[in-house]
């Protein structure tokens, strides 16, 4: 018989992952004797439940109908801040509100977002209400084993996980570990609990060896020899007279498309956004990109050759969701590049460099906004990390694979923001007091990374992702380009679950 035979299961099934992954899972766990219910996320994904047959869901909840009408969800029912927070575990929820995109930023103000609030405090707070009733429900009523979801990226996921971790279930996710290739399950919303981190503690703590010790030497070996770039960085496509045509006439296309199928309210009941964008906007984003990205290669960058004593502040992606989740003090990245600026010790300047996929999106207001904050030098966005990182001293900044890149370079590192899984490269300084910085930094700037201890400390890392991560292109599986790995992919999930349902 098999172990998960009337386990009841609860699965976020949205967008391109429920359609790809989340569906196929929920395949599988039902032919197990699992009982399952679903979350549902965006309008493709509500369509594909209500007309397959494969899968019978005892419950179905519509996030997207309590996004678009909290308020007629609560009913007669209220729940007050305090209550959710201590139901959740939380000092407070706005931290975490800072998730919700669509609320606390406006798409409507500015192309890509400006940081006034979109919808009203009082309309945020019902819609915080009326995800913890649905949790409520949810828990009491369907009374899951086990919750999986395919990401932490926004309020639900995170009120969920806590939810679930103060009633002792076990909510599951896959992360990367910044090892190429290497994803791990998390059980965190903020990637601090999780498979890697035990078994990295395990080998920090030297109570047992790894068969993965040479292999996790040779990658260190070949990173540095050879400098990895991120597997998600993309090359730029090639420019044909087909692809500027078809470009040239994507918003009228898309324009037309939203006068026969878009609905004249929006879904989710927040107004203009990146996902309803209305031909006023569609014109807006088109010429305002065009317009960004030419400001973005013409821009005068200060010469990196010229910085004598550098620290990196690389920018991320914004509104990127990994820093609204994990580092929400410092979502703002030219408010937070300022602070930093202020705290260098010494000689030190700030370099700057924005994110590559940001061409386009980032406003020539907002560089020039950066350009001409003291102590900062922006350089260009197309020199490569490697360069960067050979030629500062230090990197600063919230989670991203700079931090990891730097460690493999024996470049110190001070992450804001509470990642789980960054904080534990061993060139890393936790660090979130931005009136207590500058000391961190100077005592960051003074630690050898060039020592045995540190070595082993960094191949301890890459072991354990070796030891406990799979090596499976989870991004193609999810983009539904290698739907022949979901077997593979379920042998993985299988295991994993049956595991900690056993604890």
């Amino acid at each position: 018989m098999s172990p998960l035979k009337g386990k009841r299961v609860l699965i976020f099934q949205q967008r391109n992952w429920g359609l790809n992954i989340g569906h196929f899972l929920a395949k599988q766990l039902q032919a197990e004797g699992c009982t399952l219910a679903a979350l549902n996320f965006k309008p493709s994904t509500r369509e594909f439940l209500a007309k397959q047959t494969d899968v019978k869901y005892e419950m179905i909840e519509d996030q997207d109908e309590i996004m678009a009408r909290p308020r007629e969800y609560l009913g007669e029912d209220r729940y007050s801040l305090a209550e959710i927070c201590r139901e959740l575990g939380v000092d407070s929820v706005w931290p975490l509100v800072q998730s919700l995109r669509h609320h606390v930023k406006s798409y409507a103000d500015k192309y890509y977002y400006s940081f006034k609030q979109n919808v009203s405090d009082e309309d945020i707070v019902a819609y915080v209400e009326a995800t913890h009733k649905s949790f409520k429900r949810i828990f009491d009523e369907f009374k899951p084993d086990i919750v999986i979801a395919p990401t932490f990226v926004t309020y639900p996921h995170i009120a969920c996980n806590l939810y679930a971790k103060k009633r002792g279930i076990p909510m599951l996710t896959v992360t990367d570990t910044k090892i190429s290739g290497i994803s791990v399950f998390s059980y965190d919303y903020l990637d601090s609990e999780s498979p890697f981190l035990d078994r990295l503690q395990v080998l920090n703590e030297i109570k047992t060896e790894t068969e993965n010790r040479e292999r996790a030497k040779n990658y260190i070996k070949d990173f540095r020899e050879n400098f990895k770039k991120p597997i998600t960085l993309k090359p730029p496509k090639k420019t044909t007279f087909v692809s500027t045509l078809r470009h040239a006439l994507s918003p009228y296309y898309h324009s037309v498309r939203w006068y026969l199928y878009a609905p004249r309210v929006n879904p989710e009941g927040t107004g203009i956004t990146a996902d309803w964008r209305p031909p006023r906007i569609l014109l807006r984003d088109h010429y305002a990109h065009d317009r960004f990205a030419r400001a973005a290669d013409a821009f005068p960058y200060y010469p990196l050759e010229k910085v004598e004593k550098g620290v990196y502040f690389p920018l991320q992606f914004q509104p990127e969701a990994a820093v609204d989740l994990a580092a929400p003090r410092f979502n703002n990245q030219l408010e937070t590049a300022r602070q930093v600026a202020m705290s260098l010790p010494d000689d030190y300047t700030l370099v700057v460099k924005d994110h590559p996929a940001m061409r386009g999106y980032r406003s020539p207001e907002d560089l020039e906004q950066l350009a001409r904050t003291p102590n900062v030098k922006l350089i260009d966005h197309r020199i490569p990390s490697e360069t960067v990182l050979k030629k500062v001293d230090l990197v600063v900044g919230p989670a991203s694979t700079t931090l990891a890149e730097a460690a493999f370079l024996q470049k110190p590192a001070i992450q804001l923001g509470d990642l789980g899984i960054t904080q534990q490269l061993p060139n890393v300084v936790h660090h979130n007091d931005v009136t207590t910085l500058s000391g961190a930094i100077r005592t960051a700037l003074e630690k050898d990374l060039h020592t045995p201890e540190y070595e082993r400390r960094l191949e301890n890392y890459v072991a354990a992702a070796f030891d406990v991560g799979f090596d499976i292109p989870y991004a193609d599986i999810w983009a539904g380009s290698r739907e022949d790995l979901l077997p593979a992919l379920w042998d993985i999930y299988r295991t994993e679950i049956v595991r900690v349902l056993a604890h």
